[in-house]
C-alpha cells in the first residue's frame, strides 16, 4: 500500500521532470510512494513527457489542468487525487531538498503532528544564494503570514511540507484554495491549535528551467 503521495505543481517545468524523479527515487528507497504532477497545461509539454513516463511507472501520475491555473488550487487538487495517509508537497524546480522527506515523514508517523514543514529558518536551514533582496521580502511575508495563520512556525512562506490525511480532510472544506502560500490557506483554516514541526534544509539554487508559478518572495 502506498503511504506517501508527493504532489508536485507545475508550469513549464519540462525539463525538471525527469532529474526529481530521479533524485525522489534516490531519496525514498524503502518508503512505498508515488508522485503526482499536476500541471497547469504547459506549453512547454510537462503534462504529455508525465504522461508518457506514467506508461512505464503507474506510480508516476499526472492531473492535467485546462483552463485552470494557480498553485494552491493545483496543490489542493493533487492531495485530494490521492489515497496515501501521508502527502508532501514540493516545487518541480529542484531547490526543496528531497533528502529531507523521509526524516519529515517519520516525525509526522512516530509524533502524530498534523503537518512537518521543511524550513529554512530554524537551525541548520538556508535561504542558499537568494538574492538580499528576496531574502528581505521572504522575511516580510513570514511575518504577514505568521499573524495571518496564528501558528508558531518559522517558515510560513515554505512551499514544501508534509501533512497527514486526516488534518487534510478536517480543513479542506474551509481552504480558499486562492493564490501561493497553500501552507498558510491550510494553516489559517484549521479550527483549533495546528500541530506543527519543521525540519531543517537549504534552500538550493534553481539550475534549469523558467520558475513562472510564483511570486518573487516565495
Amino acid at each position: 500500500m502506498i503511504e506517501l503521495a508527493v504532489i508536485v505543481p507545475t508550469f513549464k517545468e519540462r525539463e525538471n521532470v525527469v532529474p526529481l524523479l530521479d533524485l525522489l527515487a534516490s531519496a525514498l528507497s524503502g518508503i512505498r510512494y508515488e508522485v503526482i504532477f499536476v500541471d497547469d497545461d504547459s506549453p512547454d509539454g510537462t503534462a504529455d513527457l508525465v504522461r508518457e513516463l506514467s506508461l512505464a511507472n503507474p506510480l508516476v501520475r499526472i492531473v492535467h489542468r485546462v483552463n485552470r491555473r494557480g498553485l494552491a488550487s493545483a496543490c489542493l487538487e493533487g492531495m485530494l487525487a490521492s489515497a496515501a495517509p501521508y502527502l508532501c508537497v514540493m516545487d518541480a524546480d529542484l531547490q526543496h531538498d528531497e533528502r529531507i522527506i523521509p526524516a519529515m515523514l517519520a516525525k509526522a508517523k512516530s509524533e502524530g503532528w498534523d503537518v512537518v514543514v521543511g524550513s529554512r529558518n530554524v537551525e541548520g536551514g538556508s535561504m542558499g544564494e537568494f538574492a538580499r533582496h528576496r531574502v528581505r521580502l521572504s522575511m516580510i511575508g513570514r511575518r504577514f503570514s505568521s499573524k495571518i495563520c496564528g501558528c508558531d512556525i518559522t517558515d510560513p512562506m515554505s512551499g514544501f511540507f508534509l501533512l497527514n490525511r486526516s488534518f487534510l480532510m478536517e480543513v479542506v472544506h474551509n481552504v480558499s484554495g486562492i493564490g501561493f502560500k497553500i501552507l498558510v490557506d491550510l494553516l489559517a483554516s484549521c479550527k483549533r491549535p495546528v500541530r506543527i514541526a519543521e525540519v531543517p534544509y537549504q534552500f538550493r539554487t534553481r539550475q534549469r528551467g523558467l520558475c513562472l508559478c510564483r511570486p518573487t518572495f516565495a
